[in-house]
Formats: C-alpha cells, sequence, structure tokens
C-alpha cells in the first residue's frame, strides 16, 4: 500500500509528553498549509510518519478537534477544518465576548508580574528587523500577546475558552499575504495602547478600545475572505 503524502509532511518533535509532541507536530503542520483544508488525518499514516502507536495520535487528533482545526465527519473521519465565512462570523463575534471581558478582568485584577510578558512581547516586537518581520512571526506575537492578556485577567474558565478558539484564530491571521508598513506601525500602537490601559486600569475604556481593535481585525477578514472569494468564481 502507498504511502500517503502526509508521511513525508511531519517530523516528531522531541519535547514533553508523547500526546502534546504528537498535537505539536500535526498542528504546526496545518496551520503552516503542509496539510490544508480538507485533508484527511489517516491514523495509520500519522503513526508511521511519527514514529508511534495510534494512541497518541487518537488522543492528538481529538485535541485538535477541540481547539477547532479538525472535524470529524461520520463517513469520512477526521479531516481538517476549511475556514468558511460563517466560520469566521461566529469565532469573531465569540472572540469579541471573550476580549472584552478579559481585559475588563485584566484591568480590576492584574499583578505586576502579569503585566510584564505583555511588555517583553512589545519590546520583541519593536527588536525584530522590519526587513525581517514575516506575516507568521506577526501572528505569533498577535498570539502570544492576547494570550498573556487573557493570563492577566486571572479568571481560569475565561482562559480555557480562549484555547479553545486560540488556534482557529492564528489561521485566521496568517490567510492575508504581505505587510504593509502601516500595518506594523498601527499594531504596535494598538497592542502598546491596550497595555497602557490595562496598567492604568481603565476598564471602560479598555474594553471599548479592545472592542474596536478586534472589530477592526474582523473587518480586514472579511475583506480578505471577499476578495478570494472573488478570485475563486472568476477561476471556475
Amino acid at each position: 500500500m502507498s504511502k500517503s503524502p502526509l508521511t513525508t509532511q511531519l517530523q516528531r518533535r522531541e519535547r514533553r509528553v508523547l500526546t502534546d509532541d504528537v498535537a505539536d507536530s500535526i498542528r504546526e503542520a496545518i496551520l503552516s498549509g503542509r496539510i490544508k483544508g480538507g485533508d484527511r488525518l489517516i491514523e495509520d499514516d500519522l503513526a508511521e510518519s511519527l514514529n508511534v502507536s495510534r494512541g497518541p495520535i487518537r488522543q492528538a487528533i481529538f485535541r485538535l478537534e477541540q481547539e477547532g482545526l479538525v472535524v470529524h465527519e461520520t463517513h469520512r473521519g477526521a479531516t481538517v477544518t476549511q475556514v468558511s465565512v460563517e466560520d469566521a462570523s461566529e469565532i469573531y463575534s465569540l472572540r469579541q465576548a471573550l476580549e472584552r471581558l478579559a481585559i475588563r478582568s485584566a484591568c480590576e485584577r492584574a499583578q505586576a508580574e502579569d503585566l510584564a510578558p505583555l511588555e517583553a512581547i512589545l519590546l520583541l516586537f519593536q527588536s525584530i528587523p522590519r526587513a525581517s518581520m514575516t506575516r507568521r512571526r506577526v501572528a505569533e506575537l498577535d498570539i502570544d500577546f492576547h494570550d498573556a492578556l487573557f493570563r492577566a485577567a486571572r479568571h481560569a474558565r475565561l482562559y480555557k475558552a480562549w484555547e479553545a478558539l486560540r488556534s482557529q484564530i492564528f489561521v485566521f491571521l496568517l490567510l492575508r499575504d504581505g505587510l504593509p508598513a502601516d500595518y506594523l506601525t498601527s499594531w504596535y500602537r494598538d497592542h502598546s495602547r491596550l497595555l497602557e490601559l490595562v496598567r492604568t486600569r481603565d476598564a471602560e475604556v479598555a474594553e471599548a478600545t479592545i472592542a474596536e481593535h478586534i472589530g477592526g481585525a474582523y473587518k480586514r477578514l472579511q475583506e480578505h475572505m471577499a476578495e478570494e472569494e472573488v478570485l475563486r468564481i472568476r477561476a471556475s
């Protein structure tokens, strides 16, 4: 029996417990586009590729399903989720609600040590030469910043809800190509503003500001998806 292309696309990472290792490898292949939306995840092929048994593969796929990166279909088994306009609408409306609660909670509960990771991410962003900044690197820093913000909220159940969306949002951040210079400038300005509002504990303004911030991200995503749909129709 011939091997699936997946068997040459994955490399096992030697860290943490086995299920974490396997989930990381499959997640990275999905986020990098090496495994694409609609592709089937065949347990035997993945187990052979990563040199593990089917048990950790099955557990990793279940974890990725919880993250929204994988969907289980009755007649096809596990497949990589394909992004739709409806998905984007649901995810960003939920993200909007979670982020507003997160920044309000951070304004009320965050301690100095909670703000240090946010400050470090902004310093790292500034230290990276603009010529070497990539879409993926900005997306990683964006997710890291918002992850740190949710941690600063000191709200365990809220953080769990964010974890369920985090990988899907990362996929959306990677969809658009290119990095206009004004985007890098606005990224730093907007995230610095969010940190400053948490630091000064201005919850009302912080909540309104992050609502506008997430709304802007969703608008850019809608524009991109509309453009892609036009190109798809023209090509068909």
